[in-house]
C-alpha cells in the first residue's frame, strides 16, 4: 500500500464551490466562517533533490519530445511504494515485493502535465497512466456553443470547448455573490472553458446544458486558462486569511507571503539549496484585514477557484503566482496580468499593495 506524505512545492489548494446533496439555504457572506471550514494544518517536509527533478524532466523530455528547457517540476510528494515496480507493474510483470522509498513528481510543459514515480535516487522512473480525457456529449456541446455564441456575439463556428470537467452545483450553479443565499441541492453538471482563440469564457451548466450560466468573474481573459488538477490540492493553517506563492524560475526559488487573522504578514523563502526562516514584514490593523476580506468578496474571488491563468510565458524562466484565500486557489503568470479578468487584476493590485 502506498503511504503518501503531502508535500507541494508550488501548488496550493483547490477546494472549489462543489457541493453535496442536501436541502436548505447557505449564506455566502462570512469570509472567516467559509475559510475556517475548509482549512487544516500542512506539515513541513523535505524539498525534492535537484538530481531527482533533473532526471524526471529528462525522462519527460525524451518520452514526449518536449525541449528540456520547457519542462518544470510543479509539485511532488515523498512516497513509499508497495513494490519494485513502484506500484505500476503490469499483470504479467514480476515485481520485487520490498517497500521502496521514492518520489511522486509532477512536471509541466505549460500546456500539459505528467506525473512520474521514482525510487529514492530516480534510477527507476515510471510514468503514471494519463487521465482519461473528459468530453461532453455532442448534443450538449451543441447547446452550449449555441448559447455562448448568442451571449458573447461570436459566430458559433469560431467557438470551441477548450476544456471541461464534471461538477456538482448548488442552486446558484456555483456562482458566488456576496450575501446571496443558494439552495443546497446537488445539480449534476459541468464547468467548461470556451474560446474563440482570442478570448475565453467560463460556463457552469447542468448535465444536458438546458440551464447555462456564465461565470463572468472568470471570463473575458485574453488567453485560454486551464483547470488546476484535483491532485494538486494542499491545505493551509486555519489561521491564514490569504497567501501568495511565487515560484517557477530556473533557480527553483519559492517566495511565500502569508496574511494571518491577527494581521501579521510573513515572508518565507526557500530554494533547493537553502531555506530562510519566516520573517514578519508587516502588521496590519484589524480594519485593514477586514477591508481586504471585503474586497475579496466584492470582487467575487471564489468564482476564480480552480482556474490557472498561465501561458507559455511561464516556460521562459518567468515566475508564476498561486493565490489562496476564502478556501479558493487560483494561479497566474505576472507577465500576462493585463490579460486577466478585471476582478483578478483588482485582487492582485490590492494584495501587492497590502504586502508592500
Amino acid at each position: 500500500m502506498m503511504k503518501s506524505i503531502l508535500q507541494k512545492l508550488v501548488i496550493l489548494t483547490l477546494t472549489g464551490l462543489t457541493l453535496s446533496a442536501g436541502t436548505g439555504l447557505v449564506q455566502q457572506s462570512s469570509f472567516a466562517t467559509h475559510a475556517a471550514s475548509k482549512l487544516a494544518l500542512t506539515p513541513k517536509l523535505p524539498d525534492l533533490p535537484q538530481a531527482i527533478a533533473t532526471k524526471v524532466r529528462q525522462a519527460a523530455s525524451k518520452e514526449f519530445n518536449v525541449p528540456l528547457r520547457d519542462l518544470q517540476v510543479v509539485s511532488f510528494t515523498q512516497e513509499t511504494w508497495s513494490d519494485g515496480c513502484l506500484g505500476l507493474g503490469g499483470a504479467a510483470e514480476l515485481c520485487s515485493q520490498a517497500l521502496v522509498e521514492g518520489w511522486r513528481v509532477e512536471v509541466s510543459s505549460g500546456a500539459r502535465n505528467w506525473i512520474y514515480r521514482t525510487d529514492k535516487t530516480a534510477n527507476t522512473i515510471r510514468l503514471e497512466a494519463l487521465p482519461t480525457e473528459v468530453k461532453l456529449p455532442k448534443e450538449v456541446t451543441q447547446r452550449l456553443l449555441q448559447s455562448v455564441a448568442r451571449q458573447v456575439r461570436v459566430p458559433m463556428r469560431r467557438l470551441k470547448v477548450a476544456e471541461v470537467k464534471p461538477a456538482t452545483w448548488n442552486g446558484c450553479f456555483g456562482i458566488y455573490r456576496p450575501g446571496q443565499a443558494c439552495t443546497m441541492i446537488a445539480i449534476s453538471g459541468w464547468q467548461a472553458i470556451v474560446t474563440n482563440g482570442d478570448r475565453a469564457w467560463v460556463y457552469h451548466f447542468d448535465q444536458d446544458a438546458k440551464q447555462i450560466v456564465q461565470n463572468s468573474t472568470a471570463s473575458n481573459a485574453r488567453f485560454v486558462p486551464t483547470f488546476i488538477p484535483e491532485e494538486n490540492k494542499q491545505v493551509l493553517d486555519q489561521t491564514v486569511v490569504f497567501q501568495s506563492v511565487v515560484s517557477g524560475d530556473l533557480a527553483g526559488k519559492v517566495t511565500q507571503f502569508t496574511l494571518t487573522q491577527d494581521g501579521t504578514v510573513t515572508k518565507f523563502q526557500r530554494s533547493p539549496t537553502m531555506r530562510f526562516r519566516p520573517v514578519v514584514v508587516k502588521r496590519l490593523t484589524s480594519q485593514q484585514v477586514e477591508q481586504f476580506q471585503q474586497l475579496l468578496q466584492t470582487q467575487r474571488f471564489p468564482n476564480l477557484d480552480g482556474l490557472s491563468y498561465i501561458t507559455n510565458a511561464a516556460l521562459a524562466d518567468y515566475p508564476t503566482t498561486t493565490f489562496q484565500g476564502m478556501g479558493v486557489m487560483s494561479q497566474y503568470v505576472d507577465l500576462e496580468v493585463k490579460k486577466l479578468p478585471r476582478a483578478f487584476q483588482t485582487v492582485i493590485r490590492a494584495w501587492e499593495e497590502l504586502i508592500r
